[in-house]
Protein backbone atom coordinates (compact mmCIF):
# COMPACT_ATOMS: atom_id res chain seq x y z
CA UNK A 1 0.00 0.00 0.00
CA UNK A 2 1.36 3.91 -0.43
CA UNK A 3 1.93 5.04 3.14
CA UNK A 4 1.98 8.74 3.98
CA UNK A 5 5.72 8.75 5.30
CA UNK A 6 6.07 10.26 8.82
CA UNK A 7 7.94 13.60 7.42
CA UNK A 8 5.48 14.48 5.02
CA UNK A 9 2.83 14.35 8.08
CA UNK A 10 4.98 16.07 10.41
CA UNK A 11 5.63 18.79 7.35
CA UNK A 12 2.11 19.50 6.79
CA UNK A 13 1.22 19.47 10.62
CA UNK A 14 4.35 22.10 11.06
CA UNK A 15 2.98 24.17 8.34
CA UNK A 16 -0.43 24.01 9.93
CA UNK A 17 1.01 25.09 13.23
CA UNK A 18 2.76 28.38 12.21
CA UNK A 19 -0.97 29.33 11.55
CA UNK A 20 -1.75 28.43 14.61
CA UNK A 21 0.91 29.93 17.04
CA UNK A 22 0.58 33.58 15.89
CA UNK A 23 -3.71 33.41 16.09
CA UNK A 24 -3.56 31.90 19.83
CA UNK A 25 -5.30 28.73 18.47
CA UNK A 26 -5.04 25.78 20.76
CA UNK A 27 -5.90 22.89 18.66
CA UNK A 28 -7.55 22.53 15.30
CA UNK A 29 -9.72 19.40 14.86
CA UNK A 30 -9.94 17.73 11.35
CA UNK A 31 -12.88 15.60 10.99
CA UNK A 32 -13.56 15.56 6.97
CA UNK A 33 -11.75 12.77 4.81
CA UNK A 34 -9.74 14.52 2.69
CA UNK A 35 -8.24 16.40 5.36
CA UNK A 36 -7.81 14.02 7.85
CA UNK A 37 -5.97 11.48 4.90
CA UNK A 38 -4.03 15.00 4.74
CA UNK A 39 -2.29 15.42 7.83
CA UNK A 40 -2.46 12.18 9.07
CA UNK A 41 -2.26 9.46 5.92
CA UNK A 42 -5.74 7.21 6.96
CA UNK A 43 -9.28 8.41 6.81
CA UNK A 44 -10.29 6.11 9.79
CA UNK A 45 -13.45 7.97 11.42
CA UNK A 46 -12.46 9.58 14.43
CA UNK A 47 -11.41 12.68 15.15
CA UNK A 48 -7.44 14.04 14.57
CA UNK A 49 -6.42 16.80 17.05
CA UNK A 50 -3.33 19.26 15.71
CA UNK A 51 -2.31 20.93 18.95
CA UNK A 52 -0.50 24.24 18.49
CA UNK A 53 2.74 22.49 19.40
CA UNK A 54 3.92 18.74 19.43
CA UNK A 55 2.24 15.66 17.31
CA UNK A 56 -1.33 15.24 16.64
CA UNK A 57 -3.46 13.03 19.17
CA UNK A 58 -5.86 10.84 16.76
CA UNK A 59 -8.78 9.55 19.01
CA UNK A 60 -10.18 6.80 16.48
CA UNK A 61 -13.92 5.47 16.22
CA UNK A 62 -13.13 3.06 13.64
CA UNK A 63 -11.07 1.09 12.68
CA UNK A 64 -8.40 1.28 15.47
CA UNK A 65 -6.73 -1.77 14.04
CA UNK A 66 -6.81 -0.31 10.70
CA UNK A 67 -5.79 3.54 11.33
CA UNK A 68 -2.64 1.82 13.75
CA UNK A 69 -1.49 0.31 10.18
CA UNK A 70 -2.10 3.44 8.37
CA UNK A 71 -1.50 6.41 10.45
CA UNK A 72 1.71 8.21 10.34
CA UNK A 73 1.26 8.72 14.25
CA UNK A 74 1.58 6.56 17.28
CA UNK A 75 -1.12 8.58 19.57
CA UNK A 76 -4.18 6.80 18.47
CA UNK A 77 -6.89 6.36 21.12
CA UNK A 78 -9.81 4.02 21.08
CA UNK A 79 -13.02 6.93 20.67
CA UNK A 80 -16.58 5.62 21.51
CA UNK A 81 -18.51 8.47 21.78
CA UNK A 82 -17.52 11.84 21.01
CA UNK A 83 -18.95 12.98 24.59
CA UNK A 84 -15.88 11.80 25.68
CA UNK A 85 -13.10 13.71 23.62
CA UNK A 86 -12.99 16.31 26.44
CA UNK A 87 -12.08 13.83 28.94
CA UNK A 88 -9.70 12.18 26.57
CA UNK A 89 -8.02 14.75 25.53
CA UNK A 90 -7.31 16.04 29.44
CA UNK A 91 -6.14 12.69 30.01
CA UNK A 92 -3.42 12.77 27.47
CA UNK A 93 -1.91 15.92 28.79
CA UNK A 94 -4.10 18.76 26.64
CA UNK A 95 -5.51 21.68 28.59
CA UNK A 96 -8.76 22.99 28.10
CA UNK A 97 -8.59 24.70 24.52
CA UNK A 98 -9.60 28.23 24.40
CA UNK A 99 -9.72 28.33 20.92
CA UNK A 100 -10.35 25.85 18.89
CA UNK A 101 -10.27 25.39 14.62
CA UNK A 102 -12.68 23.78 12.29
CA UNK A 103 -13.34 22.72 8.79
CA UNK A 104 -16.50 25.06 8.93
CA UNK A 105 -17.36 24.99 5.29
CA UNK A 106 -17.64 21.15 5.04
CA UNK A 107 -18.42 20.29 9.08
CA UNK A 108 -22.08 19.83 9.93
CA UNK A 109 -23.83 22.05 11.74
CA UNK A 110 -24.36 18.90 14.17
CA UNK A 111 -21.22 18.51 15.13
CA UNK A 112 -20.40 22.01 15.54
CA UNK A 113 -23.43 22.01 18.17
CA UNK A 114 -21.98 18.75 19.58
CA UNK A 115 -18.55 20.63 20.02
CA UNK A 116 -20.11 24.02 21.42
CA UNK A 117 -21.91 21.94 23.92
CA UNK A 118 -18.97 19.66 25.10
CA UNK A 119 -16.68 22.43 25.29
CA UNK A 120 -18.44 25.16 26.67
CA UNK A 121 -15.66 27.86 27.63
CA UNK A 122 -14.39 27.60 24.07
CA UNK A 123 -14.45 29.93 21.31
CA UNK A 124 -14.48 28.08 17.74
CA UNK A 125 -13.37 29.81 14.19
CA UNK A 126 -12.85 28.47 11.19
CA UNK A 127 -9.87 27.16 10.04
CA UNK A 128 -11.00 25.67 6.16
CA UNK A 129 -8.92 28.66 4.67
CA UNK A 130 -5.84 27.87 6.24
CA UNK A 131 -6.49 23.94 5.49
CA UNK A 132 -7.15 24.99 2.05
CA UNK A 133 -4.25 27.15 1.71
CA UNK A 134 -1.85 25.07 3.27
CA UNK A 135 -2.92 21.78 0.84
CA UNK A 136 -2.60 24.48 -2.04
CA UNK A 137 1.00 24.40 -2.41
CA UNK A 138 2.14 20.43 -3.21
CA UNK A 139 5.04 18.95 -2.14
CA UNK A 140 7.30 16.40 -4.23
CA UNK A 141 5.40 13.47 -2.54
CA UNK A 142 1.99 14.87 -3.78
CA UNK A 143 3.33 15.96 -7.49
CA UNK A 144 4.17 11.88 -7.68
CA UNK A 145 1.08 10.85 -7.30
CA UNK A 146 -0.65 13.20 -9.25
CA UNK A 147 1.91 12.17 -12.45
CA UNK A 148 0.45 8.61 -11.44
CA UNK A 149 -3.12 9.42 -11.94
CA UNK A 150 -2.22 11.70 -15.02
CA UNK A 151 -0.19 8.95 -16.57
CA UNK A 152 -3.92 7.05 -16.64
CA UNK A 153 -5.49 9.52 -18.54
CA UNK A 154 -2.62 9.32 -21.08
CA UNK A 155 -3.28 5.20 -21.42
CA UNK A 156 -7.36 5.72 -21.70
CA UNK A 157 -7.21 8.62 -24.10
CA UNK A 158 -4.77 6.17 -26.60
CA UNK A 159 -7.34 3.45 -26.22
CA UNK A 160 -10.53 5.68 -26.71
CA UNK A 161 -10.17 5.07 -30.58
CA UNK A 162 -10.77 1.73 -29.79
CA UNK A 163 -14.25 2.32 -28.26
CA UNK A 164 -15.66 5.51 -30.13
CA UNK A 165 -18.12 3.69 -32.75
CA UNK A 166 -21.07 4.88 -34.53
CA UNK A 167 -24.17 3.82 -32.87
CA UNK A 168 -22.60 3.28 -29.81
CA UNK A 169 -23.72 5.04 -26.05
CA UNK A 170 -21.80 7.33 -24.51
CA UNK A 171 -22.57 4.69 -21.30
CA UNK A 172 -21.01 2.15 -23.23
CA UNK A 173 -17.72 3.78 -23.94
CA UNK A 174 -17.52 6.03 -20.50
CA UNK A 175 -18.03 2.31 -19.05
CA UNK A 176 -15.13 0.79 -20.78
CA UNK A 177 -13.12 3.31 -19.96
CA UNK A 178 -13.79 3.22 -16.23
CA UNK A 179 -13.29 -0.57 -16.43
CA UNK A 180 -9.98 0.10 -18.27
CA UNK A 181 -8.87 3.30 -15.83
CA UNK A 182 -9.98 0.32 -12.59
CA UNK A 183 -7.53 -1.80 -14.19
CA UNK A 184 -4.71 0.59 -14.25
CA UNK A 185 -5.42 1.30 -10.44
CA UNK A 186 -7.75 4.27 -10.59
CA UNK A 187 -9.10 4.94 -6.77
CA UNK A 188 -12.68 4.67 -8.16
CA UNK A 189 -14.09 8.16 -6.54
CA UNK A 190 -13.10 11.88 -6.71
CA UNK A 191 -13.58 13.80 -4.34
CA UNK A 192 -14.79 17.73 -3.91
CA UNK A 193 -15.15 20.04 -0.84
CA UNK A 194 -18.63 21.65 -2.12
CA UNK A 195 -21.91 21.09 -0.86
CA UNK A 196 -23.90 18.66 -3.31
CA UNK A 197 -21.15 17.94 -5.53
CA UNK A 198 -21.12 14.12 -6.57
CA UNK A 199 -18.73 13.53 -9.25
CA UNK A 200 -18.03 10.21 -11.26
CA UNK A 201 -14.94 9.92 -13.35
CA UNK A 202 -15.90 13.01 -15.10
CA UNK A 203 -17.67 13.72 -18.80
CA UNK A 204 -18.15 12.12 -21.71
CA UNK A 205 -20.29 14.15 -23.66
CA UNK A 206 -20.97 13.77 -27.08
CA UNK A 207 -22.74 16.60 -29.04
CA UNK A 208 -25.95 18.46 -27.62
CA UNK A 209 -25.23 16.78 -24.27
CA UNK A 210 -22.24 19.01 -23.71
CA UNK A 211 -24.34 22.00 -23.91
CA UNK A 212 -26.97 20.48 -21.45
CA UNK A 213 -27.84 22.40 -18.38
CA UNK A 214 -26.66 20.98 -15.02
CA UNK A 215 -25.60 22.29 -11.14
CA UNK A 216 -22.23 21.03 -11.24
CA UNK A 217 -20.06 24.08 -10.92
CA UNK A 218 -18.40 23.53 -13.93
CA UNK A 219 -18.83 24.54 -18.11
CA UNK A 220 -19.42 21.12 -19.52
CA UNK A 221 -23.14 19.91 -19.83
CA UNK A 222 -23.61 15.76 -19.68
CA UNK A 223 -27.33 14.07 -19.01
CA UNK A 224 -26.60 10.98 -17.21
CA UNK A 225 -29.14 8.38 -17.12
CA UNK A 226 -32.22 9.90 -14.52
CA UNK A 227 -32.24 12.83 -12.43
CA UNK A 228 -31.56 11.03 -8.91
CA UNK A 229 -27.82 10.83 -10.19
CA UNK A 230 -27.53 13.18 -12.83
CA UNK A 231 -23.52 12.31 -13.79
CA UNK A 232 -22.35 11.34 -16.84
CA UNK A 233 -22.65 8.84 -19.47
CA UNK A 234 -26.65 8.87 -21.12
CA UNK A 235 -27.70 6.47 -23.62
CA UNK A 236 -27.14 9.00 -26.35
CA UNK A 237 -25.99 6.72 -29.35
CA UNK A 238 -22.38 8.62 -30.84
CA UNK A 239 -22.95 10.06 -34.48
CA UNK A 240 -20.41 11.23 -37.35
CA UNK A 241 -19.15 14.42 -37.09
CA UNK A 242 -20.24 15.81 -33.81
CA UNK A 243 -17.63 16.56 -31.05
CA UNK A 244 -17.01 14.08 -28.19
CA UNK A 245 -15.57 16.17 -24.78
CA UNK A 246 -14.21 13.73 -22.55
CA UNK A 247 -13.54 15.72 -19.49
CA UNK A 248 -12.32 12.97 -16.47
CA UNK A 249 -9.96 12.55 -13.47
CA UNK A 250 -7.11 9.92 -13.26
CA UNK A 251 -6.97 8.69 -9.54
CA UNK A 252 -4.07 6.91 -7.56
CA UNK A 253 -3.60 7.06 -3.77
CA UNK A 254 -6.41 9.87 -3.29
CA UNK A 255 -4.58 12.53 -5.82
CA UNK A 256 -6.33 13.31 -9.04
CA UNK A 257 -5.25 14.55 -12.27
CA UNK A 258 -7.94 16.37 -14.43
CA UNK A 259 -7.86 16.60 -17.83
CA UNK A 260 -9.75 16.97 -21.07
CA UNK A 261 -9.35 16.15 -24.71
CA UNK A 262 -12.21 16.50 -27.68
CA UNK A 263 -12.63 13.22 -29.75
CA UNK A 264 -14.82 12.97 -33.27
CA UNK A 265 -16.05 9.97 -35.52
CA UNK A 266 -14.85 11.55 -38.51
CA UNK A 267 -13.76 15.17 -39.47
CA UNK A 268 -16.21 17.97 -37.37
CA UNK A 269 -17.98 20.62 -39.29
CA UNK A 270 -14.75 23.32 -40.18
CA UNK A 271 -16.40 26.24 -37.51
CA UNK A 272 -15.72 23.38 -34.68
CA UNK A 273 -12.21 23.11 -36.39
CA UNK A 274 -11.61 26.67 -36.28
CA UNK A 275 -13.12 27.17 -32.86
CA UNK A 276 -10.59 24.24 -31.63
CA UNK A 277 -7.87 26.34 -33.11
CA UNK A 278 -8.41 29.19 -31.57
CA UNK A 279 -8.67 27.50 -28.03
CA UNK A 280 -5.47 25.79 -28.84
CA UNK A 281 -3.90 29.19 -29.60
CA UNK A 282 -5.17 30.72 -26.76
CA UNK A 283 -4.22 27.88 -24.35
CA UNK A 284 -0.59 28.99 -25.40
CA UNK A 285 -1.12 32.00 -24.30
CA UNK A 286 -2.57 31.67 -21.27
CA UNK A 287 0.66 28.91 -20.65
CA UNK A 288 2.91 31.98 -21.04
CA UNK A 289 1.38 33.37 -17.94
CA UNK A 290 1.98 30.47 -15.61
CA UNK A 291 4.48 31.65 -13.74
CA UNK A 292 5.34 32.98 -10.06
CA UNK A 293 3.64 36.29 -9.23
CA UNK A 294 0.77 36.16 -11.93
CA UNK A 295 -2.87 37.32 -10.40
CA UNK A 296 -4.93 34.42 -11.08
CA UNK A 297 -7.77 36.87 -11.92
CA UNK A 298 -5.94 38.41 -14.60
CA UNK A 299 -5.13 35.11 -16.70
CA UNK A 300 -9.37 34.35 -16.14
CA UNK A 301 -10.24 38.14 -17.34
CA UNK A 302 -7.12 37.68 -20.30
CA UNK A 303 -9.09 35.17 -21.63
CA UNK A 304 -12.63 36.20 -21.63
CA UNK A 305 -11.25 39.48 -23.00
CA UNK A 306 -9.65 37.56 -26.10
CA UNK A 307 -13.13 35.56 -26.54
CA UNK A 308 -15.03 38.90 -26.46
CA UNK A 309 -12.86 39.85 -29.36
CA UNK A 310 -13.58 36.59 -31.33
CA UNK A 311 -16.77 34.50 -33.27
CA UNK A 312 -16.99 32.70 -29.29
CA UNK A 313 -17.87 35.34 -27.44
CA UNK A 314 -21.49 34.36 -26.63
CA UNK A 315 -20.15 29.93 -26.14
CA UNK A 316 -16.89 30.64 -23.88
CA UNK A 317 -16.91 28.41 -21.03
CA UNK A 318 -20.44 27.64 -21.47
CA UNK A 319 -23.63 28.12 -22.97
CA UNK A 320 -27.12 29.56 -21.27
CA UNK A 321 -26.75 29.04 -17.23
CA UNK A 322 -24.27 26.75 -18.04
CA UNK A 323 -21.33 29.46 -18.56
CA UNK A 324 -18.58 30.31 -15.72
CA UNK A 325 -16.43 33.17 -15.60
CA UNK A 326 -13.21 30.61 -14.78
CA UNK A 327 -10.92 29.14 -16.79
CA UNK A 328 -9.14 26.73 -14.47
CA UNK A 329 -8.72 25.31 -11.12
CA UNK A 330 -6.28 23.72 -8.56
CA UNK A 331 -6.66 20.32 -7.78
CA UNK A 332 -5.04 17.36 -5.30
CA UNK A 333 -6.79 15.48 -3.23
CA UNK A 334 -9.95 17.73 -4.32
CA UNK A 335 -11.14 18.16 -7.73
CA UNK A 336 -12.31 21.47 -6.64
CA UNK A 337 -8.92 22.94 -4.92
CA UNK A 338 -7.61 26.93 -4.67
CA UNK A 339 -6.30 28.84 -6.02
CA UNK A 340 -9.66 29.19 -8.65
CA UNK A 341 -8.60 31.18 -11.89
CA UNK A 342 -11.67 33.85 -12.08
CA UNK A 343 -12.63 37.41 -11.61
CA UNK A 344 -11.53 38.58 -8.30
CA UNK A 345 -9.90 35.74 -7.15
CA UNK A 346 -6.80 37.53 -5.58
CA UNK A 347 -4.84 34.42 -5.34
CA UNK A 348 -1.10 34.90 -6.98
CA UNK A 349 0.74 32.17 -8.82
CA UNK A 350 2.87 30.12 -6.35
CA UNK A 351 5.62 27.55 -6.58
CA UNK A 352 3.78 24.23 -5.55
CA UNK A 353 0.48 24.80 -6.87
CA UNK A 354 -0.80 22.77 -9.05
CA UNK A 355 -3.70 23.67 -11.92
CA UNK A 356 -6.59 22.67 -14.37
CA UNK A 357 -6.69 24.90 -17.19
CA UNK A 358 -9.84 24.26 -19.43
CA UNK A 359 -10.76 26.70 -21.94
CA UNK A 360 -13.56 25.28 -23.67
CA UNK A 361 -16.37 26.43 -26.85
CA UNK A 362 -19.67 25.08 -26.83
CA UNK A 363 -21.64 25.95 -29.81
CA UNK A 364 -25.77 25.74 -28.49
CA UNK A 365 -27.25 22.56 -29.72
CA UNK A 366 -24.55 21.09 -31.17
CA UNK A 367 -21.81 20.49 -28.35
CA UNK A 368 -18.74 21.56 -27.40
CA UNK A 369 -14.94 22.08 -28.01
CA UNK A 370 -11.79 22.17 -25.76
CA UNK A 371 -9.09 21.34 -23.99
CA UNK A 372 -8.06 20.37 -19.91
CA UNK A 373 -4.35 20.41 -19.26
CA UNK A 374 -2.71 20.08 -15.68
CA UNK A 375 0.56 22.14 -14.66
CA UNK A 376 2.78 22.70 -11.91
CA UNK A 377 3.97 26.06 -11.41
CA UNK A 378 7.72 25.82 -10.54
CA UNK A 379 10.47 28.66 -9.45
CA UNK A 380 10.41 29.98 -12.96
CA UNK A 381 7.44 28.41 -14.69
CA UNK A 382 5.56 25.81 -14.95
CA UNK A 383 5.42 21.96 -15.78
CA UNK A 384 2.91 20.64 -18.15
CA UNK A 385 1.62 17.22 -16.26
CA UNK A 386 -0.27 16.37 -19.13
CA UNK A 387 1.73 15.61 -22.18
CA UNK A 388 -0.84 14.35 -24.35
CA UNK A 389 -1.37 15.17 -28.38
CA UNK A 390 -3.95 18.44 -28.04
CA UNK A 391 -5.37 18.47 -31.89
CA UNK A 392 -9.05 17.10 -32.10
CA UNK A 393 -8.65 12.87 -32.10
CA UNK A 394 -10.68 11.72 -35.45
CA UNK A 395 -12.08 8.09 -34.82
Amino acid sequence: MDMLPHSEALHRVKRMQRWMLPLSIDAVFVLQNADLYYFSGTIQSGLLCIPCEGNPLYLVKKSLARAKQECAWDRLIPFPKLDEAPGILAAEGMKAPKVIGLEMDVLPTDYYFKFSKLFPETRFVDASGAIRRIRMIKSTYEIDRIKSAARMLHLAWERLPEWIKPGVTELEVLAQTEHFLRLQGHQGIQRTRGFNYEVGYGAFSAGVDACAPTAFPGSTGFIGLYPAISNTGSEHRLAPGEPLLVDICGGYAGYLADAARTFSIGNLPSDMREAHAWILDLNTEIESMLKPGVDCSRICDYAFERSEGSPYANGFMGVGDNRMRYVGHGVGLELDELPVLASGSGAKLEPGMVLAIEPKIFFPNRGGVGIENMYRITDTGFEKLTPFREDVICC
